[in-house]
């Protein structure tokens, strides 16, 4: 099961129709310069509910968001650890019990952020990517209920079971999937990891109605 913890967070409610509205993301060399980031033309036209893809150099790892309006994303912590932080976050659940891994680094919350104040290392590609899962995606008025549901929320990052692209993935297509991970089924649902976002989105409606 996924460790929940609930967390405040200062960026703007996703109810907002401001957040929502779809706006073309203004880009320049001087934010370019400073990101020292590759952001592709693609990101200019982002829709909402589209996928952002953050590809890191060498590593042959991405981080994932979804796009929400207004130059912004919605993420699994890709702004709340440096690199340096993220770098120790993998080894540690690689080398040591993920229980005392965990321990050492600070659990990930889910949060907006705009694309431009998001941290990366040099040579970081950012795009949409839509075109990596081959599935379905879900109706704009259940994304948006999605993320909804999970702004706010604080998770335990895992690598191999719940990661950003397994967040990514289930806001638009409704299955937690990372084809990033080496030697699994590309495009197969973590079972879990969706049964879990799956249960919570549910129980969440059943609090509404």
């Amino acid at each position: 099961m996924i460790d929940i913890h609930p967390c405040e967070c200062n960026h703007r409610r996703l109810s907002s129709p401001a957040v929502w509205r779809s706006a073309p993301l203004l880009l320049c060399s001087a934010v370019e310069s400073y990101l020292q980031a590759s952001i592709d033309q693609s990101v200019s036209t982002a829709e909402i509910g589209d996928l952002i893809e953050f590809v890191f150099p060498w590593t042959g790892l991405s981080l994932w968001g979804v796009y929400v309006g207004e130059g912004c994303v919605i993420h699994f912590g890709v702004g709340d650890e440096n690199m340096t932080q993220k770098a120790c976050r993998s080894f540690l659940q690689q080398m040591v019990p993920k229980s005392k891994g965990d321990h050492v680094l600070r659990k990930t919350r889910i949060c907006t952020q705009r694309i431009t104040e998001i941290k990366v290392p040099p040579g970081t590609w950012i795009r949409v990517n839509n075109n990596k899962h081959n599935l379905v995606p879900s109706p704009q008025e259940i994304m948006k209920s999605c993320c909804e549901t999970f702004l706010h929320q604080e998770f335990k990052y895992d690598l191999m079971n719940f990661n950003s692209e397994h967040f990514a993935t289930f806001v638009r297509f409704g299955h937690a999937v990372s084809n990033q991970i080496p030697f699994k089924k590309k495009n197969e649902a973590h079972k879990d990891t969706t049964e879990t976002l799956q249960m919570i989105m549910q129980q969440r409606m059943e609090t509404e109605s």
